[in-house]
């Protein structure tokens, strides 16, 4: 999901914490778009939520949305030209200033009321959505006719549907816009994926998606590490870790950087708990050294 302010911003003030602790993807009376201030994205971020029905191959443990009583036997579609609407009603809303007389914005740094993106992101995995191709040229219109040059597009995603042609075909236009791709690398082998993401799918399965996507585009790596169940990653975890993106670059693999975060809001299972800021810094150091890629960190707070 989008993801927060990071405590190194220095806006640790009480009425900032829904700012960083506090992500809905609803936004007033939106059905779709929804604003947050991405610690990721270093400024405000347009959510698209293009899973109503909270659709996701993935169960992970530190996720924040509810996924048991969630809508049943019902299609999960969007309005697409509602969906474009409301994003570019939210993205001129930051760039005049507008969204900022709003309660919950109103505490963002002046160095955050910057538009950033749009961001495929919401209630589950994108890509699953049937409509996912024409919401990318949806929200590739929509960017061109804001005219601002700026704003990119982002897809976060788990990476399960990379190789779907209709997902690649509609890739090759989101990146041509200014697009980035976020690809999900939790896990280290079927156990941690099964664990960790609480997916049947082959770790394999995954990992080639991974490698058909940054040998077609380069790519951006989000990788979610935790304390579970009162243990942190291992040298092992970490050894895995680096080897598998060793072996995404010897297979030609374009990856631009490496996002390490840790859990900043209330996850699925309070058995998943934050890591400390030290514990985060010596992988991401780790990593760096290991693989020679760029790491940015993102702590709990």
């Amino acid at each position: 999901m989008v993801e927060e302010l990071s405590a190194q911003d220095g806006n640790t003030s009480t009425n900032a914490q829904p700012l960083t602790r506090f992500h809905p993807s609803r936004f007033e009376n939106y059905r779709y778009a929804y604003p947050v201030v991405s610690r990721r994205a270093r400024g405000v971020s347009v959510g698209v939520n293009l899973s109503p029905t909270r659709l996701c191959n993935y169960r992970c443990v530190y996720c924040q949305v509810a996924r048991d009583g969630g809508k049943k036997n019902v299609e999960n579609r969007v309005d697409v030209a509602v969906l474009k609407s409301e994003a570019l009603e939210i993205a001129r809303s930051v760039l005049d200033g507008s969204l900022f007389h709003t309660e919950r914005f109103a505490p963002t740094p002046e160095s955050r009321r910057v538009l950033r993106d749009f961001a495929f992101s919401g209630d589950g995995e994108p890509t699953l959505a049937p409509q996912f191709a024409e919401v990318v040229d949806a929200l590739v219109d929509a960017r061109n006719s804001l005219d601002y040059p700026a704003l990119k597009l982002v897809l976060i995603t788990n990476a399960t549907r990379l190789r779907a042609p209709e997902v690649a075909d509609a890739l090759d236009r989101l990146v041509d816009a200014r697009g980035e791709i976020w690809a999900k690398l939790d896990a280290v082998d079927d156990a941690t994926l099964r664990e960790y993401n609480r997916s049947t799918i082959p770790f394999e399965t995954v990992l080639d998606n991974i490698r058909f996507a940054a040998q077609r585009w380069t790519i951006k790596i989000q990788t979610a590490l935790f304390s579970w169940r009162g243990v942190a990653p291992d040298q092992k975890n970490a050894e895995k870790y680096v080897d598998t993106l060793n072996r995404l670059l010897t297979a030609g693999g374009k990856i631009a950087a490496v996002q390490l975060y840790t859990v900043a809001r209330v996850p699925a299972e309070s058995a998943a708990q934050a890591l400390s800021d030290e514990e985060m810094d010596r992988r991401a150091e780790f990593v760096r050294r290991e693989t020679g890629l760029d790491v940015e960190v993102f702590y709990s707070k």
